[in-house]
């Protein structure tokens, strides 16, 4: 039919009927058919929408007649759809699809269109914009191309060969040079140096290929050149390395060689100024050093490339173009010619880390003798040639050490008086007693005067606790309310506070001793001086121990007022020593002394010292008969324990203490007898040269 739109498809009254059909036995849904009658004059008098999923198909008949030959009109289309492109086909065959077309499913219909002159045409519109939607094919994301970055993060990282050099040196150059010009740019393996297996840092890599760099750096005595020339990407890895080079460099000279604001004239100068052995810098300014005459060549003994480390986008240094191409510039200017001559050796090191979570790699200790385990060690071979000596000579050492302390030791006198004072009923009265004894040999250099307490035990935790250490460092408010440690020895019977408070301190050694020498038979008296100052710990007499703070017009008298004395004591703290009114109150040093307590039952505590600077005590005790006159007031029988008087010289291991004579005297006892009994196993098993299965 004349004037049909595009997108519209001719078909005739049974072409309609077919069409429908189709739809309905196809299984498609919501098929939806409606047909307007309007007359039979009217042009496109009938209209046939129809919907399915979405795709409205609208149809448009045009008035049919009913002549005669409307049904041959019908028929036209099929035979028109039924053509095959050959002619072949008998008309028997023709009559067969005919019949089939009418009694069976009707065939899809073609995409090839038919033209029709006939009158009664229909025609399907089609809604083009909508069909074009659904047909139009969906647009396929174009995938994104891998940059190097990427391809790099997958990479495994390996360490560089000499075949990678030679192949980035002879791809670059392929298209530049004639075919003899390239043969001269490889270079033999014997030009290279070992490779870094990823293990090594750069000091150690260092180490292994350059074992004797202490000689070469000696040697090296050109400037404006260098022995080792380090080249990498940039200016921050430059100084990444320097930093890694401390344990290798030793005394050589490092120099930075990066242009980052730096200028070349000033490293012109620097290289110029003095002996450098050491190079790092990035390829562009060496080759500009280079160029500039600032940096010669033939001094130049090692070459080492910062082949696989990589940046923060993971390229490495001949992944960068810019670096790339310095790089082989500077490859080119001459270093090339001096590894085919041999001055040159070049190295391809993985120093550093190459990639972020590297797998095993990452995690292994350097390759070096101490990290691997190869140092050099010494493992004796155990013979009773060389073990039975040793043992008779480790026995023989500890006998004579402790016979020589036992000796030592020897050198202290005991003085006893226990026999009075049996309860301390009677403490407030006085109880003196005389004790004479004779130094047959002098005591040279230093005497020092102890008192000891035999079975007293210091070092009970309730009595150790029973102290109020506040108050002791002179603090107001613990003087008066002492801490509740201090219980029962807190309060006196009239309620006052006592200081100081606490069983350590109501316990406190209080006898007294005169030591008197006599010259001759019936020569004179001589009092043995003794310093009973400076006897403290140092600590302990300026920080432990303190008096409460006075005013100027206070005496310590006054500062004590409202305390009591510990009921045990004889005089209150504050008049403790009457001859030096600077050693009374808690810094007392015979109170200290006490306050300090022993670790076992059986100890002595420092009394004084002699007073070398009065004749006839400059050089110690000369031998001679002595007296101690001992104001008795300790009680010691109710512990049942007794008390010493002790005069000791000091040795270079301490005052008397047969502990240490006793333990090498017995250590030395059973090493002799483990070695008398391998001697006598060897005697008579290994003498002859049989083992002990024999």
């Amino acid at each position: 039919m004349e004037g049909v739109k595009e997108g519209q498809i001719k078909i005739g009254k049974g072409g309609i009927e077919r069409e429908m059909e189709r739809w309905w036995q196809g299984g498609k849904d919501r098929v939806t058919i409606k047909y307007t009658h309007l007359g039979d004059n009217a042009p496109c008098n009938y209209a046939c929408p129809v919907r399915l999923s979405k795709v409205q198909l609208e149809l448009a008949l045009c008035a049919l007649s009913d002549a005669p030959g409307g049904e041959e009109e019908r028929e036209e289309p099929e035979k028109e759809e039924e053509k095959q492109p050959t002619d072949q086909a008998s008309p028997q065959e023709k009559k067969g699809k005919k019949r089939k077309s009418v009694t069976e499913k009707p065939v899809p219909a073609k995409k090839k269109k038919t033209a029709l002159k006939s009158q009664t045409e229909c025609f399907m519109a089609q809604e083009k914009k909508e069909d074009e939607g659904e047909k139009k094919p969906k647009k396929k994301r174009k995938k994104k191309k891998k940059t190097i970055t990427d391809v790099l993060a997958t990479s495994e990282p390996k360490p560089g060969s000499p075949g990678d050099l030679q192949s980035l040196v002879l791809e670059h150059f392929k298209d530049k040079r004639s075919v003899i010009e390239l043969e001269e740019l490889k270079l033999q393996d014997s030009c290279f140096v070992t490779s870094n297996d990823l293990t090594h840092s750069l000091s150690s890599y260092l180490k292994e290929i350059c074992p004797k760099w202490a000689k070469v750096q000696k040697q090296h005595t050109e400037k404006s050149s260098v022995v080792m020339l380090i080249v990498c990407s940039s200016a921050l890895r430059v100084i990444e390395l320097i930093k890694q080079l401390t344990t290798f460099k030793g005394e050589a000279k490092v120099l930075k060689l990066f242009a980052k604001h730096i200028k070349v004239e000033e490293q012109v100068k620097l290289l110029q100024k003095g002996v450098t052995h050491i190079g790092v810098g990035t390829p562009g300014r060496l080759s500009a050093l280079i160029e500039k005459e600032g940096l010669t060549l033939p001094p130049l003994r090692f070459l080492v490339l910062d082949w696989n480390w990589r940046d923060q986008k993971l390229r490495r240094m001949v992944d960068v173009p810019e670096v790339k191409g310095d790089l082989l510039k500077l490859l080119d200017t001459g270093i090339l010619k001096g590894c085919r001559e041999g001055k040159v050796k070049p190295e391809l090191s993985v120093m550093g880390k190459a990639k972020a979570n590297a797998g095993p790699l990452a995690r292994r200790p350097d390759n070096s003798a101490f990290k691997q385990q190869r140092l050099p060690a010494w493992s004796p071979m155990l013979t009773a040639q060389t073990v039975l000596p040793f043992f008779y000579s480790m026995a023989a050492v500890c006998v004579l050490l402790g016979v020589w302390l036992l000796v030592t030791v020897q050198n202290t006198h005991e003085l006893k008086c226990f026999e009075k004072r049996k309860d301390r009923a009677n403490a407030n009265q006085s109880c003196n007693c005389t004790v004479v004894f004779n130094i047959e040999n002098m005591f040279k250099g230093d005497v020092f005067f102890y008192y000891g307490l035999i079975n007293f035990h210091q070092n009970l935790r309730q009595y150790m606790d029973s102290r109020d250490d506040g108050q002791m460092i002179g603090r107001k408010e613990n003087l008066k309310n002492p801490s509740s440690y201090c219980k029962p020895f807190i309060k006196d019977k009239n309620g006052l506070p006592i200081a100081p408070c606490g069983a350590v301190a109501n316990s406190m050694f209080n006898d007294s001793f005169t030591l008197v020498y006599h010259s001759a038979a019936s020569g004179p008296v001589v009092h043995v001086p003794l310093f009973r100052k400076g006897i403290t710990w140092y600590t302990d007499k300026n920080v432990k121990f303190r008096n409460p703070q006075a005013n100027k017009t206070q005496t310590l008298a006054q500062v004590f007022e409202g305390t009591a004395q510990p009921l045990y004591w004889q005089k209150p703290v504050y008049d403790l020593d009457p001859w030096d009114r600077n050693n009374n109150g808690f810094i007392n040093e015979d109170l200290i002394v006490w306050m300090r307590e022993a670790a076992f039952p059986n100890f002595k505590k420092l009394y004084g010292v002699l007073n070398r600077a009065i004749e006839p005590f400059t050089e110690g005790l000369p031998a001679g008969n002595y007296s101690v006159h001992i104001s008795y007031n300790f009680p010691v029988e109710y512990f049942q324990g007794r008390k010493e008087v002790v005069l000791s010289t000091v040795s270079w291991f301490g005052g008397q203490n047969n502990f240490l004579p006793v333990a090498y005297l017995v250590t030395g006892c059973l090493i002799l007898l483990l070695a008398v009994i391998l001697t006598a196993v060897w005697w008579k098993f290994g003498k002859n040269g049989r083992n002990m299965e024999e």
